[in-house]
């Protein structure tokens, strides 16, 4: 009886779909357990109304209205869609995640790199008052530069048309002291006040002509270097009070980072006042290397300049010695010609 009654639902299941009616498959009586139950098929089924209007079909790879392939209708080929759309949302959002990642890294190695920049004016500030003692030796060295720079130009010291007028007096036919006085009374520089040394020795042996030049050179070497001396002085004063004030800013770091309350930041307290401290270093080496440059230089163009004055005094030696034994010619004849 159950095995007749299962085959009878199995014929039921299999006529319902394919003749779309609701009437059950009427099953003979004589039907035992012994004679197996074979379902009834009709071959001229009724056939179903139609309406006006054809039934729709469904949508296919091939009955597509503009011939084009539409999505299946098949369960299996949707979820394999719906899975490929789902694996393409996943890797836009992992590349958006990798994009975003570099970025952030690229910044982090941007500022990394980045070094911040120092403020001048505000690093000057916080140097402390031995600041404004550098600063004042800077505009002190400055202004001694620009005055050398000036004073100690070849065109100064030793003038071209000083040594070009006088050449030509310098001839034993054609020497005149006196018109040698007046050129150098003319072109007045260091170069000129020192032949007017020598024309002052006229007739004395030439020993003494040549000591009182160079006593003639050695004042004027003097005078030249009296600012030159004040640079000097500037380029070994301004590195000593930078030191100075580095060493009273690190007693003051150290002093206040002993006496910080328990529990502050004395590593950043620490740093700071180091960092103050050391701009007077700073600022006096800044003063102090152009001060020695510019120093140095004005010298070796003093003993370059006093070099070249003694080949040009050479004919001047030379008229003068044979000038041994004659009369003297005295300042108040010099003067008194002019």
């Amino acid at each position: 009886m159950k095995r007749f009654l299962t085959l009878s639902f199995i014929s039921l299941f299999l006529t319902l779909p394919a003749f779309a009616q609701d009437d059950a498959i009427p099953v003979p009586e004589d039907v035992t357990e012994e004679q197996p139950f074979v379902p009834v098929v009709d071959a001229d089924p009724a056939p179903a109304p139609q309406s006006d209007a054809a039934p729709a079909l469904p949508e296919t790879e091939v009955n597509a209205p503009d011939g084009g392939a539409l999505p299946a209708s098949d369960p299996s080929q949707m979820a394999l869609k719906d899975l490929e759309e789902g694996d393409k949302e996943v890797a836009q959002k992992e590349e958006e995640a990798r994009l975003a990642k570099e970025k952030e890294q690229a910044e982090l190695e941007a500022k990394k790199n980045q070094v911040p920049k120092i403020e001048i004016l505000k690093l000057i500030k916080s140097g402390g008052e031995l600041m404004w003692i550098i600063g004042a030796l800077s505009v002190l060295g400055l202004m001694f530069a620009l005055e050398r720079f000036i004073a100690l130009r070849r065109g100064a010291i030793m003038p071209r048309r000083l040594f070009k007028q006088m050449n030509p007096y310098l001839e034993p036919s054609k020497f005149s002291p006196m018109a040698i006085w007046a050129i150098c009374e003319k072109y007045r520089s260091p170069a000129g006040r020192i032949i007017q040394a020598a024309l002052l020795k006229i007739g004395r042996p030439l020993p003494e002509i040549v000591a009182a030049v160079e006593s003639a050179k050695q004042d004027e070497a003097t005078n030249m270097y009296r600012n030159v001396r004040w640079l000097t002085l500037v380029s070994s004063l301004a590195p000593l009070l930078g030191l100075l004030g580095t060493v009273w800013g690190m007693i003051q770091a150290f002093y206040i980072t002993a006496n910080l309350e328990i529990g502050a930041n004395r590593a950043e307290q620490l740093s700071s006042g180091i960092y103050v401290a050391l701009v007077t270093t700073a600022a006096g080496l800044a003063v102090a290397i152009p001060a020695a440059f510019i120093a140095h230089m004005f010298e070796g163009r003093i003993l370059k300049a006093f070099h070249k004055l003694d080949s040009k005094l050479l004919p001047l030696y030379d008229i003068l010695e044979k000038q041994e034994g004659k009369p003297r010619i005295t300042l108040a004849q010099y003067q008194a010609k002019k």
